[in-house]
């Protein structure tokens, strides 16, 4: 069953949308006490849903970014939360799907906010997910004005050089594909590792791009081959603790990119790709994957994010 949705509450709402293919997207709308600078939107990853980042009676990321001053559209994937069905429930859908339905969460920003400026921020699976969508034909012209990459990374052989790890990496996607083509879906419920099952086809694709060796949709566009054309300014953060996206490896794949801006969150603080010490994110550490977007010690990260989105969407 579908976890429920939030309830009425002072300045949020739900959004139900319709994809390009018909299904039913839900998007909760947080809109700021005071006048809002920015509109972002902000996914979540994969094997959970929304909840991640907005949450009840905590600090959490969506709330950290509305405080700042931005209109915050936080959708459920397809086939997660409120965005179901669920594959338990017949659900299935595709890695291409989840890159296309950016379309809808920005239509909908847009339609809302007109007048604003607009930004994506994706943790994981979002933030490949949208910056995929920014090398295809559709974007051209109403590509976000920034993005944020938050953990965010993609595995491919070009990027990973250290063998056991990339073996280790390959089994764990061609088990989950197998997997998922016995039970329908990896059961992250079950096996305790998420709050929703993902479908077969979804990580199919992912094994169909490590056979590749490529990270490319089913028609063949060839998405990191795209990279180097997305105009447009990136945050990419990662975190020596993250065991899933990796800094080695995501750095790598987020390199073609023209515009890209890296903070590294490590024990002794938080620098640039330059070095550069952040002053504001020197007691953060290095929080683990999920921990970036779940533990509300990492609240000042949330914090400076706003601060850096601020900083390309208002002139």
């Amino acid at each position: 069953m579908s976890p429920p949705a939030f309830g009425a509450a002072r300045g949020i709402s739900e959004h139900p949308i319709r994809a390009a293919d018909g299904w039913r997207l839900s998007v909760l709308d947080l809109e700021p006490a005071g006048p809002a600078w920015g509109v972002v939107v902000a996914g979540h990853a994969m094997m959970v849903d929304r909840r991640t980042l907005l949450r009840r009676g905590r600090p959490c990321l969506a709330r950290s970014l509305c405080d700042a001053g931005l209109r915050v559209l936080v959708p459920d994937l397809r086939g997660h939360g409120a965005s179901g069905p669920e594959p338990a429930r017949g659900g299935d859908w595709s890695y291409d799907q989840l890159v296309e339905d950016t379309a809808a969460y920005l239509d909908l920003a847009r339609r809302l906010a007109p007048d604003l400026p607009l930004a994506t921020l994706g943790h994981s699976l979002f933030g490949h997910t949208t910056l995929a969508w920014c090398t295809t034909a559709a974007a051209r012209g109403i590509a976000p004005a920034a993005h944020v990459a938050l953990c965010a990374d993609f595995w491919l052989p070009g990027t990973e050089d250290r063998r056991l790890v990339w073996a280790l990496k390959r089994l764990i996607v061609r088990v989950s594909a197998g997997l998922s083509g016995v039970l329908g879906s990896v059961p992250a419920r079950r096996f305790g590792v998420g709050s929703a099952d993902e479908a077969h086809t979804y990580f199919d694709d992912f094994r169909r791009c490590i056979a590749e060796g490529g990270w490319r949709a089913r028609g063949g566009h060839d998405y990191r081959a795209g990279l180097a054309g997305v105009d447009l300014p990136v945050l990419l953060v990662v975190s020596d603790a993250d065991r899933l996206a990796s800094p080695r490896t995501a750095t790598r794949l987020w390199s073609p990119l023209p515009r890209l801006t890296t903070w590294r969150l490590t024990a002794a603080g938080a620098h640039d790709h330059g070095g550069r010490a952040s002053p504001e994110l020197a007691g953060l550490g290095a929080p683990g994957h999920m921990a970036t977007v779940t533990d509300p010690a990492s609240e000042p990260l949330w914090r400076a994010i706003a601060t850096w989105l601020k900083g390309q969407l208002v002139a």
